[in-house]
C-alpha cells in the first residue's frame, strides 16, 4: 500500500479522490468541523468543503518527551511532593 508524502501510517481514507491523487489531498465538509480551518474552500453540489493537503507532522509531544527524558522522574517526583505538601496543610 502506497503512503502519502508525509504519511507515517497506512491511510484510512477510501474516497475515490483521495486514492486517485496519491493520498495527499482530501475534502473535509465545512459543516463537520467545530472551528474554522485555514484551508481553501470549494463548493461541490451546494456543499462547502475544505481542500486539505498532507502536511509535515508536528511531533511536539514525542519530541518533548525525549528532550526531557533525563529529568522526567525528578520533575514528577517534585510535583507530587508539592501536591502532597499542599493537601496535607
Amino acid at each position: 500500500m502506497e503512503l502519502g508524502k508525509y504519511e507515517e501510517q497506512d491511510h484510512v481514507g477510501t474516497a475515490k479522490h483521495f486514492i486517485e491523487n496519491g493520498y495527499t489531498e482530501w475534502y473535509i465538509p465545512v459543516g463537520k468541523v467545530e472551528k474554522p480551518l485555514n484551508f481553501p474552500k470549494v463548493e461541490i453540489q451546494g456543499i462547502q468543503f475544505y481542500i486539505a493537503h498532507g502536511q509535515v507532522p508536528n511531533h511536539f509531544l514525542s519530541d518533548a518527551e525525549f528532550k526531557t527524558r533525563d529529568n522526567n522522574i525528578e520533575t514528577v517526583e517534585k510535583q507530587i511532593y508539592e501536591m502532597l505538601k499542599g493537601v496535607c496543610k
